[in-house]
């Protein structure tokens, strides 16, 4: 299949028609457009898929939500209620069934500037197809509506389905995007190398599910007849069994379908904190500097708080001195005297005026007793004071020995507190300078989280799908037993005789077909990733690592060994720089087509694409350009690229590029819309 013509009316950045004819030579089949960003290369890429599936891919410079498809001069040259219209043409040369034809497409839509507004608006959209017979020269018209009503839509998808688009339409700001490599992989490789008709042959005769339900084998089944209530009972079992059967297929799809998603979303918080390797150690760190400045402010105030209390008492450690200056002086003076504990004067002169002593006995005037209370009144205080003064030196003695230590702790407090307060000012200064290196925005203990949560949740969904398929294994075999059971009680008359047959002759077919579709699955997966690892290393010099695909066809790089003699095959390599990233999938596109060219080759129901790519090389060097741009021509039906200008002497692509076919896509600066005019 190839690409002969595009035609361009009022598409995006093209105002009038603009056409570009592709080169179909097989010595020279690149066909070049160059050309600065913005300019309109990428428009020519979405023209292609526009005309084939009426959509366009989103790029770093727009969404496609957000993207008007009608050129920005035809709409401003528009008045209230104008119609203009937008259209793009593809002719392509394709072989079916042995023969060749033209497929001429054409998709068009219909604007009108609608007052008040005056915001264009898209009415209508056509599509239509014409198929040119090269025997006989008569043109075929298909029309997408009214009685044809989707026909050209299924022709499109006879020669170019939309899940291969991704193999043969390939945008270039997307070469890094690991979804680029997951998307209904296995059936557009199988569509590719030619084994989905065995595929599908396999399941119209047998299987179950959406496509065995009515499978041939199943039918003829049904047709048979028996007698009797256990007949009938057992085959409505068996269609019990069949419909269990399918939900718990749909039960396999929705949990391997929420793996991926899962397993996907892990990835993509992997990839990034591979990407930011340290930012979640610094974090860490961050985290310890907070802790450690919380602790040291606690420390302060607590070392604070001590001083204030010892300096509530320090009376006593300034008056010691003073007061012991008076009890010095003090005990120079006679003081002795009787010590009666509670005894005074005037306890005393209470007993002389109440002429009776405390233990009842009379005291009279002039008596003995009266003459010896005035002499114990002039021993005891206020008279001597010696006891207060020994009272008061006790007091002392216990405020010294108290304040002894007071200087010593409120100068190791305050050491303490000087120290604690630097290393404060140390860590808060270390703590500002990371902050303004990280993003604090961004939790990445949470992010690791989240992934181990998405990773546990990927292995409940794998689990509940292994649970169904051992469920669907016991449906299976107990539908053989009741089948079994069902043919013993069958009529033996001549129609279910000649069912038997039928029956015997398509599991027949279904048997040879499983084991074919067998050799050649295992080999598919076998040869592609064979020719992975070779263009990975042929077009990149890569030596130390290798592109592999796993069972699930998803695509991953690995460590081919980390020192002589130990083989690390299974250690994948992550946190992969972009250039690595669109290295993997450049291998991946390239090795896809030659594989199925491979499959043509050995006489296969294979296609050979064209393949279109919008910038491929833009994050490659030079060196690394020129081998992959090498390869290209070979393994391609047909080449089309649309490339920056830098890029196109490292390529080398000029020796496959035959000068008619090398194109220039421009735009004056004081100009909204671009041309495409031919470099000869």
């Amino acid at each position: 299949m190839k690409f002969k013509k595009l035609t361009i009316n009022n598409f995006m950045r093209f105002k009038g028609e603009q056409v570009i004819e592709f080169s179909c030579l097989p010595d020279k089949n690149v066909t070049v457009v160059l050309g600065d960003n913005t300019v309109g290369k990428t428009t020519c890429a979405q023209a292609i898929r526009w005309v084939l599936y009426g959509d366009l891919i989103s790029t770093q410079y727009a969404d496609t939500k957000k993207i008007t498809i009608l050129n920005t001069d035809v709409l401003s040259d528009m008045t209230a209620n104008d119609y203009a219209d937008v259209s793009v043409e593809l002719l392509i040369e394709a072989e079916v069934n042995g023969v060749n034809n033209d497929y001429r497409i054409i998709r068009k839509g219909t604007f009108v500037r609608k007052f008040p507004q005056l915001k264009a608006e898209q009415r209508s959209e056509s599509l239509k197809m014409y198929v040119k017979d090269y025997t006989t020269g008569s043109e075929t018209p298909f029309d997408n509506t009214g009685a044809d009503k989707g026909k050209v839509d299924e022709l499109i998808s006879e020669l170019l389905p939309k899940d291969l688009s991704n193999y043969f339409l390939f945008d270039g700001e997307r070469w890094s995007d690991p979804d680029n490599t997951k998307n209904d992989i296995k059936d557009s490789i199988y569509t590719l190398v030619g084994i989905s008709p065995i595929r599908q042959m396999k399941e119209h005769l047998g299987e179950y599910g959406t496509n065995g339900r009515s499978s041939v084998i199943k039918t003829l089944r049904s047709k048979k007849t028996g007698n009797g209530g256990e007949y009938d009972t057992l085959t409505k079992n068996v269609e019990d069994l069949y419909s269990r059967i399918e939900q718990q297929k749909k039960n396999i799809e929705d949990a391997n379908i929420n793996a991926d998603y899962y397993k996907k979303k892990a990835e993509e918080i992997q990839a990034f904190l591979d990407e930011n390797p340290n930012v979640e150690s610094d974090q860490r760190e961050c985290k310890h500097l907070e802790s450690v400045i919380s602790t040291t402010n606690d420390r302060l105030k607590s070392y604070s708080k001590d001083v204030v209390s010892q300096f509530s008492n320090s009376h006593r450690y300034f008056a010691a001195p003073l007061l012991q200056d008076i009890v010095e002086m003090l005990d120079g003076v006679e003081l002795e005297g009787i010590d009666l504990p509670g005894v005074t004067d005037k306890t005393i002169d209470t007993i002389l005026s109440n002429h009776k002593c405390l233990c009842g006995h009379e005291v009279h005037e002039n008596s003995f007793e009266e003459k010896e209370l005035l002499k114990l009144k002039r021993l005891v205080p206020p008279a001597v004071i010696g006891t207060i003064v020994g009272n008061f030196k006790d007091k002392l003695n216990q405020w010294s020995s108290n304040s002894a230590d007071l200087y010593d702790d409120i100068k190791e407090k305050a050491d303490a507190y000087q120290n604690d307060y630097y290393t404060l000012e140390d860590t808060e200064e270390e703590l500002a300078k990371m902050e303004k290196k990280i993003d604090r925005k961004i939790n990445f203990a949470s992010e690791r989280q989240k992934m181990n949560s998405f990773k546990s949740q990927e292995n409940t969904e794998r689990s509940k799908a292994a649970q169904a398929k051992g469920i669907i294994e016991s449906l299976e075999s107990s539908i053989k037993t009741k089948e079994a059971q069902i043919a013993s009680l069958e009529d033996r008359n001549k129609a279910n005789a000649r069912i038997d047959r039928y029956i015997a002759y398509a599991e027949s077919l279904y048997k040879t077909a499983c084991e074919i579709y067998d050799t050649k699955e295992k080999a598919v997966l076998g040869d592609l990733n064979a020719i992975i690892e070779k263009n990975f290393r042929e077009m990149f010099n890569e030596q130390e690592k290798f592109a592999k695909l796993d069972e699930n066809y998803n695509l991953h790089l690995y460590y081919k060994s980390l020192r002589e003699g130990v083989s690390y095959t299974n250690m994948e390599a992550t946190g992969l720089s972009e250039g690595e990233k669109v290295a993997r999938n450049f291998a991946f596109i390239v090795s896809i087509l030659e594989l199925a060219n491979n499959s043509k080759d050995e006489g296969e129901d294979a296609q050979r694409m064209p393949l279109v790519l919008d910038g491929p090389f833009s994050k490659l060097s030079d060196v690394n350009t020129s081998k992959v741009a090498g390869v290209l021509p070979s393994v391609a039906n047909q080449v089309i690229i649309f490339m920056l200008d830098k890029d196109w002497e490292p390529s080398g692509l000029e020796e496959y590029t035959d000068p008619r076919f090398k194109y220039r896509v421009s735009k004056s600066i004081d100009e909204n819309s671009s041309t495409i005019e031919r470099q000869v």
